[in-house]
């Protein structure tokens, strides 16, 4: 049954929404997308893409925020592979918390809230996350044998005291590789520091592609210090891109961004225009496609007083293909039941509501008497809803 949303709530969802809108926006880089042929096999694999964030985080790092946020994808259509650089400064909606830096998304929840919030920044959905300490990236890449790297610069001590590495052509150990990919120079912003990731990654695909059975050796005994729930899908997307590297299919970019403010510190919007050419260009298959939530911007907000309510609520809508935009408390938190409010009555609103409720198990569904056009659908979560 649909009744009408009382003026209290749409009141608090209304000025929620426009609060949060306040200051968001977005710049970047050149995208160029290499026409490839579609091979037999790819044909057959079908055009799912699969794709993975990986979080690069330093276990001694007092505020527990990740260091790094790359994701793997690769298009089977195509045979196309890409890396893209995201920079943890970049401002998002994490859900269940409100507007904060990506990097600080991973001391909020981990790799999984990290995927969660850049994937409804973009609007796509990926298949996993991993995270990596910096003593991780260590093993991982000792196991690998170390290999050549093109130091750019010649990089210093943030103090200005001694060398850490000459630029030039050099081999480097396990150690010195994920040295030089944590590595950050006093005076660098995040955003000159990222070509390193793009060295070290190319570098274990070009690894890779030489000799194939190192793969066996990087997964040994399940990667222990590789976090994820995902090791499948890892070792299978890094054996994809190393065949694809060793074609000239392997695209990296840095996602688009632009700097907030004047100051030393690093933080930065997206720049919307260019990151939505860089998804049509790169992930596009990692975009949903099916489903009453395909397109459907989504605002969560906490009715009932719990903790990190927002990422479980995310969570379960996790594959409707739903965007979160905004999240945020919503006007008390004695909220006894859920709500899901819609905006119109409309049959495809109706049915979106019903595959929310179902996705989360309870819900009231509402219309509301104030039309709005920055999201699809409001819900507010209440002590119904199981923690």
């Amino acid at each position: 049954m649909v009744t009408i949303l009382g003026a209290t709530v749409v009141a608090a969802v209304v000025a929620l929404t426009a609060a949060v809108l306040t200051g968001v926006v977005d710049r970047a880089v050149e995208l160029v997308a290499p026409d490839t042929p579609v091979s037999a096999e790819a044909e057959v694999l079908g055009d799912r893409q699969p794709s993975l964030v990986i979080v690069t985080h330093d276990e001694n790092e007092p505020s527990g925020n990740a260091g790094g946020v790359t994701v793997l994808a690769y298009d089977r259509q195509t045979g196309q592979g890409s890396i893209v650089l995201v920079p943890t400064a970049i401002l998002a909606d994490v859900p269940g918390y409100g507007s904060f830096q990506l990097r600080e998304a991973f001391a909020l929840g981990g790799a999984p809230l990290v995927d969660i919030s850049l994937a409804n920044l973009l609007g796509v959905e990926f298949d996993g996350a991993a995270s990596v300490s910096a003593a991780g990236w260590s093993s991982w890449l000792d196991r690998a044998g170390g290999y050549e790297v093109t130091v750019r610069s010649r990089l210093t001590d943030p103090d200005g005291d001694g060398t850490r590495f000459e630029a030039g052509e050099q081999f480097l150990d396990g150690d010195r590789l994920a040295e030089y990919l944590t590595f950050r120079g006093g005076s660098e912003s995040e955003l000159e520091a990222l070509p390193r990731t793009q060295d070290v990654l190319l570098g274990l695909l070009d690894r890779l592609a030489d000799e194939p059975e190192l793969l066996d050796e990087l997964f040994a005994d399940d990667a222990p210090m590789v976090e994820t729930t995902e090791t499948g899908l890892l070792r299978t997307l890094l054996g994809q891109l190393a065949e694809a590297r060793a074609g000239g299919r392997v695209t990296t970019l840095t996602l688009p961004v632009a700097p907030l403010g004047s100051g030393r510190e690093d933080s930065y919007r997206l720049d919307a225009a260019r990151a939505a050419t860089l998804v049509d260009d790169q992930l596009a298959p990692s975009r949903p496609t099916e489903g009453a939530g395909v397109g459907r911007r989504v605002q969560i907000l906490n009715g009932n007083g719990a903790e990190a309510i927002g990422q479980r609520v995310a969570e379960r809508l996790s594959g409707g293909g739903y965007r979160v935009v905004l999240t945020g408390n919503a006007d008390n938190f004695a909220y006894e039941t859920t709500l899901i409010v819609v905006y119109d009555d409309t049959p495809e609103q109706l049915a979106m509501a019903e595959d929310v409720r179902d996705r989360l198990g309870v819900g009231e569904i509402q219309r509301s008497a104030t039309p709005q056009s920055v999201v699809d659908v409001t819900i507010v979560v209440g002590a119904d809803f199981p923690g």
